[in-house]
């Protein structure tokens, strides 16, 4: 809408003042239809009584600054209202022009209106909200004032009768007032919200006060004002239109009750009533607060286990170079390895432990006697202190070589072996299978998959004669020859422990010579993370060798999806490898914890946990395990206060990144508690997300659930359940009424803060249970005088 200047503005309404009120205000005035109706015949039509009297009222629209004048002009003349973003607008004071009644055919026909059976066309007239300007043009002939504040601003409630009260009355001294509070949506609203939503705004009115919480006038504050003043009290909203048409209305009957009292003899104007009550207005319901979950970083922690090889227990020997791995992740992710890791090679630990004491005894003289406290005592030759180092022994140790020849033959299994020039690695080169002898069928086959697939020959695949490069130093180890596709030798060796310092076994893994470095490293980060790195590796083929070597379908699925150039369904095979690697999780180390080494201690029991699962999900136990704690060079970590199913809840959410089933409420309160120690906040929303969940079941069956509710609130405080504590809060708040009557003793043992805060979120809110209140007692008293003005009709007055 334009604006205007104060002689512009004036000049219009001398323009439609300047006629005789006995024929109308304006010299042709306009119908509700919009067309121009000539005094004469309208002066005839009303001696007919073919129409009614219109009537023009001037009503001039005077508050501070910023309360919303122009706003709620706008929102009564467009019939429309306001968006958040509009009122979000920088504050420029303006003054709505009169003169778009005549420029605007849109706002001239929603200008009338009737009311009481009086046709009315109400004209505006916006001011300036600066108490120094001067505003005496406006206030000429107005027939009612309508006094706007925020209702968001307690000052310029007091501003109505410090300020504009005087002026009101020196310029319109017998014109009705109607005190207004506009923004009523501000009420209810969150108002800190809608200070970061609107965020800083510059407002070229100096007078103009920011919004505050604490600063919000009750409707019985303004009713106050109201009687002090002697006016008529509504409130509005150009957000919501609330009010919007019933304030103008009354200020129209305001209006003609005082025009009444100066032209009793018009009949039109004997059943103009005067301003009605307001109904009050009930704030919609609070939306219930929803659990946030953070997003998940599981597969980003279990990637993260492939470059950080601190707890490596597994190491591949590919084409002479060596990888390192985890097997918690490789079981979990193939059959293949599972069946690998599980073979049983206590037979080779028992020979090699005689054989190495023997050697020792020889060799005391040479490398000095060392003891070792693990089941296989090693010479320090073969002790490796990094995952990088397989360390060989001297060159000048024939002895030692010699004392070992049988036992390397029956490891090379009959194989063809021919030492390297430089005496580090040695090339086996194995002879062509033989076919098995067929199994009768009497006989029972116990043999696994894999050990099956160890006796297979696949003549396109595996050659007849193949050379794998083995290092020098794992002719000194226990391990086992395989005939399998893939794998050409397990070996087990002593290494040190780079958390704890003490020793431990590892195992090393020969690879067959046809799987390339990079193509195995791809497979392995298709194994931690459930994509393909193409990048690192550019021949494909040589990664689809591997994939089919190792038994990884999905693997070649998704190479030959990218061949065809359908990237996208590898999304879809990513997401079933990465779901079934979690349930193997769950199923082998969650549930019957394969291959743990890690004990953790509790109340009333132990558990036996993974330490690199441990390391990469939880940053508290990473920094207990990898910096200068007690825990570190200890296999066991005592936490005191939490039983042993709270904690093994906590794993199985470490593991799989799922919230376990079948829990009660006070296991999931105590699963909060120890995720909160922890510092674990994806766990805390899941639980609270669950005990929410449990909660709306119960109250849809009618349970009573405000006692449980009122036990939470302490507790969620205490261990940082935010969303759970306002949840609580916000429920209590809604059903009040209801937990008053059943537990009137709850809210007297909940601490004073938390009250504050209930009586603070209340719906219905206690001040509208007091308009309502008076609002139903002003209808009965209106009822009541109206069945007596009926019994007394024929009496005279």
């Amino acid at each position: 809408m334009a604006g205007c200047t104060g002689e512009s503005s004036h000049v219009n309404y001398q323009l439609e003042m300047s006629t005789p009120q006995s024929t109308s205000y304006l010299p042709f005035l306009i119908s509700p239809l919009g067309h121009a109706v000539d005094p004469l015949c309208r002066r005839r039509s009303a001696m007919d009584n073919e129409l009614p009297r219109q009537e023009l009222v001037k009503c001039v629209v005077v508050g501070d600054s910023s309360t919303g004048k122009t706003r709620l002009i706008v929102a009564r003349a467009t019939k429309s209202a306001m968006t958040r973003a509009q009122l979000f607008q920088t504050h420029k004071p303006s003054v709505w022009a009169i003169d778009q009644y005549h420029r605007c055919q849109e706002v001239l026909e929603n200008s009338w209106e009737v009311v009481d059976g009086v046709s009315v066309s109400l004209r505006l007239w916006d001011t300036f909200g600066d108490h120094e300007k001067d505003r005496r043009f406006a206030y000429g002939r107005a027939d009612v004032v309508l006094l706007l504040f925020s209702v968001a601003d307690a000052v310029s409630l007091r501003n109505t009768a410090r300020v504009w009260l005087p002026e009101i009355r020196h310029f319109c001294p017998r014109a009705p007032i109607i005190l207004c509070g506009t923004k009523n949506d501000l009420r209810y609203a969150d108002l800190e919200a809608l200070l970061k939503e609107r965020g800083p705004v510059s407002h070229h009115c100096t007078r103009h006060r920011p919004f505050d919480p604490k600063g919000i006038v009750s409707p019985k504050e303004g009713r106050q004002i109201a009687k002090e003043i002697n006016a008529f009290y509504y409130e509005t909203s150009a957000y919501t239109l609330y009010g919007v048409e019933e304030v103008f209305d009354n200020v129209v009957r305001a209006a003609l009750i005082a025009r009444r009292q100066h032209r009793f003899w018009q009949s039109n104007l004997k059943k103009v009533q005067r301003p009605l009550p307001q109904a009050p207005y009930l704030p919609p319901c609070p939306i219930e607060p929803r659990i946030t979950v953070p997003p998940s970083t599981y597969d980003k922690d279990i990637s993260s286990m492939l470059r950080d090889l601190t707890c490596a227990d597994v190491t591949f020997v590919v084409q002479g170079e060596y990888i390192h791995a985890h097997k918690v992740c490789l079981i979990a992710a193939s059959s293949v390895f599972h069946d690998l890791f599980m073979l049983d090679l206590s037979d080779q630990l028992d020979s090699s432990a005689s054989q190495d004491k023997e050697s020792s005894n020889k060799d005391s003289h040479l490398y000095g006697h060392q003891h070792w406290s693990s089941p296989v005592s090693v010479p320090q030759q073969l002790m490796s202190t990094s995952p990088d180092i397989i360390e060989t022994p001297p060159d000048n140790s024939s002895h030692h070589h010699q004392s070992n020849c049988d036992r390397d033959r029956v490891l090379m299994e009959d194989g063809c072996m021919s030492i390297s020039p430089n005496g580090n690695t040695c090339v086996i080169s194995a002879p062509a299978k033989e076919t098995p002898p067929a199994v009768l069928p009497d006989e029972e086959d116990d043999r696994t998959d894999f050990e099956e697939s160890m006796e297979r020959v696949d003549d396109v695949n595996v050659p007849t004669v193949e050379a794998t490069i083995v290092p020098m130093s794992l002719r000194y180890l226990p391990g086992k020859v395989m005939n399998h596709p893939a794998f050409h030798s397990i070996h087990l060796q002593q290494a040190e422990d780079l958390i704890t310092g003490r020793p431990k076994l590892r195992s090393v893994v020969v690879l067959n010579c046809k799987i390339t470095p990079d193509a195995f490293r791809a497979v392995l980060w298709f194994l931690y993370t459930g994509s393909l790195n193409t990048e690192k590796c550019a021949n494909l083929s040589d990664v689809i060798t591997a994939a089919s070597l190792l038994d990884l379908p999905d693997v070649v699925s998704a190479i030959a999806n990218i061949k065809h150039q359908e990237e996208y369904m590898n999304l879809e095979i990513a997401e079933a490898f990465l779901d079934r690697r979690r349930d193997r999780f769950r199923e082998l180390f969650a549930d019957k914890g394969f291959l743990s080494d890690m004990v953790i201690k509790l109340d009333d029991g132990a558990v036996i946990t993974h330490m690199s699962l441990l390391m990469v999900r939880c940053d508290p136990m990473l920094a207990m395990l990898s910096r200068h704690f007690k825990e570190r060079s200890h296999q066991e970590v005592v936490l005191i206060g939490f039983k042993k199913n709270t904690f093994k809840a906590v794993l199985v959410y470490l593991y799989t990144d799922q919230f376990p089933d079948q829990l009660t409420r006070s296991e999931m309160l105590s699963v909060i508690e120890v995720a909160n120690f922890l510092c674990l906040p994806r766990l805390v929303a899941l639980a609270e997300q669950r005990l929410v969940q449990s909660f709306q079941g119960d109250a849809t069956g009618e349970c009573d659930i405000g006692e449980s509710i009122s036990c939470l609130l302490e507790t969620c405080k205490l261990h940082n359940a935010d969303q759970l504590y306002h949840w609580c809060v916000h429920h209590m708040a809604i059903h009040y009424d209801d937990i008053m009557k059943k537990h009137p003793r709850l809210l007297r043992e909940i601490s004073q803060e938390v009250c504050k805060q209930i009586h603070c979120q209340r719906w219905p809110p206690v001040y509208y249970l007091q308009e309502a209140e008076e609002y139903e007692q002003q209808q009965r008293e209106k009822k009541r005088l109206a069945d007596r003005a009926k019994k007394h009709k024929w009496c005279l007055k």
